[in-house]
């Protein structure tokens, strides 16, 4: 049968292939999976990973899971899909060369469609279908370090739950608008939440990032009893919207003066720009006070190039803590350096 079994013994792992389509030499295009079956068969976690093909903290963080979970200590199933799009992860890219379009713009996909649009059609059917909730981990683009946040995606007046964004214990949560397509939208649609998790950047693999995207993961799983443990939060989970993308007003080499997660006050200086040819330099400052949700790691710039990415706190707001079970809740960083920096913060 050509899609995941989750109807497993306890305790087993089970891994194998779905086939979305051929290619024009034969060659089949499929989804590899892994399926945990714990002592319980529900809930049923989804992990997926590289939906953009360069997109690879997800990867790393799923494997991890694997090699730590005791599928007996497990209340639940875990069905991951650490490459969904295997043309594009082939190809270091974030689509499929050939095809050259972006899967997480055409959820629920087409049995009959181009290539990426049969592999969106399996994967939403024979994988999402089946999950009660699920984590969609993603990184910033090539030369574009993201701090860790979930993002909650809204479409035609949606309202989707805090509860599951929150449980990963992250101190920033990303609200904005999405786009028709994407993974989180279209499964809301037909009941089941997906977490757009946001972590790191495409091509590159760091420790710190993969420890990231395992820890947030693992709260999930805490906050939802599927494994043993009490989830760490912060005190202070704060929900903002839409960002701002701060250019660079010449070309040359970019020095960032700030970190992803750091907190800015107006006319900070962010970055430097100098010119490789001659003695020039342009100060990036910051628009607003806000956070750096987002900063260019690659240093070529021309004018133009968004070299940071940033967000206000003017429609800022602290979110209720979670109450479906207890937590163990540390310091906001985010907050503290509110505080410390005198940014005023407006609910």
């Amino acid at each position: 049968m050509n899609e995941p079994q989750l109807n497993i013994e306890k305790g087993e792992v089970r891994k194998g292939l779905v086939k979305c389509a051929e290619l024009e030499d034969g060659n089949p295009v499929t989804i590899p999976y892994f399926v945990m079956r714990g002592v319980k068969k529900k809930p049923v976690l989804l992990l997926n990973a590289a939906l953009h093909g360069d997109e690879t903290y997800g990867i790393g963080g799923k494997k991890r899971l694997f090699e730590k979970i005791d599928p007996m200590k497990l209340n639940g199933t875990i069905l991951a899909a650490p490459i969904v799009n295997t043309l594009a992860f082939k190809a270091r890219d974030r689509m499929d060369p050939v095809d050259k379009k972006d899967l997480n713009r055409l959820f629920p996909g087409k049995k009959d469609g181009t290539v990426t649009e049969r592999i969106a059609y399996h994967f939403f059917n024979k994988f999402v279908k089946k999950a009660t909730f699920g984590i969609d981990l993603h990184t910033g683009m090539k030369g574009h370090l993201l701090v860790p946040h979930p993002r909650v995606r809204v479409f035609d007046n949606s309202s989707p739950p805090l509860e599951y964004p929150q449980a990963l214990g992250t101190e920033i949560i990303f609200y904005h608008e999405g786009k028709k397509g994407m993974l989180n939208i279209q499964a809301e649609k037909i009941g089941i939440p997906i977490v757009c998790f946001e972590i790191g950047e495409a091509g590159r693999l760091d420790e710190y990032y993969i420890n990231e995207g395992f820890k947030g993961v693992t709260n999930f799983m805490k906050y939802f009893g599927m494994i043993d443990g009490t989830p760490e939060m912060p005190e202070k989970q704060i929900l903002l919207k839409d960002y701002m993308e701060i250019p660079a007003k010449m070309g040359g080499f970019f020095h960032p003066k700030v970190n992803a997660g750091d907190v800015i006050k107006k006319n900070q200086v962010v970055g430097i720009i100098s010119s490789p040819f001659y003695n020039e330099r342009y100060y990036v400052k910051a628009l607003e006070d806000g956070v750096i949700i987002g900063i260019r790691t690659q240093p070529i710039v021309r004018p133009g190039t968004t070299v940071a990415w940033f967000m206000t706190f003017d429609q800022g707001k602290i979110l209720p803590s979670l109450k479906r079970r207890k937590v163990v809740e540390k310091s906001s960083r985010t907050f503290s350096m509110v505080q410390k920096k005198g940014v005023e913060f407006k609910q």
